[in-house]
């Protein structure tokens, strides 16, 4: 009686699986590009405030952004596809923009005190929302084999470092005190 039980249920589990629960969808919210207007309007202004100084106001980077300027950091890429931004899984964007790149050698400062968490997701849908919709799917693709910090750092081998007070961090001459 149990074996059957089990059978039936288990082929339950199974057809479900293929098809999803009815009105769940397992799609991230940030793998959809249904934004509305009022938070890409609002991430649009917290842009300009924060982030266009450095990274342009077309999202286009700073110039030379692949080379090292005279103090040894990398200037501001391109936000608008074009560059590397699309390589960074969900959490790594969030990351970046709160707690800004000083502790991996970079100029970025942190925005933590300055932005919330919906400050920061509103920033990047409006970031995202102008790429083109193939390098959209690309970080989707990305994102999805990356989707936590521990699976970026077992792919990379390498620790993902948010502070400079981190013990993980290796020394990189850039910290600032």
């Amino acid at each position: 009686m149990f074996l059957p039980a089990l059978a039936a249920l288990l082929a339950g589990a199974v057809l479900v699986g293929c098809d999803g629960l009815p009105g769940l969808d397992a799609t991230p919210e940030h793998h959809q590009r249904d934004w509305d207007n009022e938070t890409l309007q609002y991430g649009e202004r917290l842009y300009m405030q924060n982030c266009a100084v450095c990274h342009g106001e077309n999202r286009e980077g700073a110039e030379n952004w692949r080379q090292r300027d005279a103090d040894g950091y990398m200037p501001p890429p391109p936000l608008d596809g074009s560059a590397h931004t699309w390589h960074h899984p969900y959490w790594q964007l969030k990351d970046m923009i709160r707690y800004g790149a000083e502790a991996r050698g970079g100029a970025m400062p942190s925005f933590e005190d300055t932005l919330s968490y919906d400050d920061v997701e509103a920033i990047i849908a409006f970031i995202q929302a102008q790429w083109p919709d193939e390098i959209f799917e690309a970080w989707i693709r990305y994102d999805q084999n990356h989707p936590t910090q521990e699976a970026w750092e077992e792919a990379m081998g390498e620790p993902w470092v948010t502070h400079v007070s981190d013990p993980r961090n290796p020394s990189t001459g850039h910290e600032h005190h």
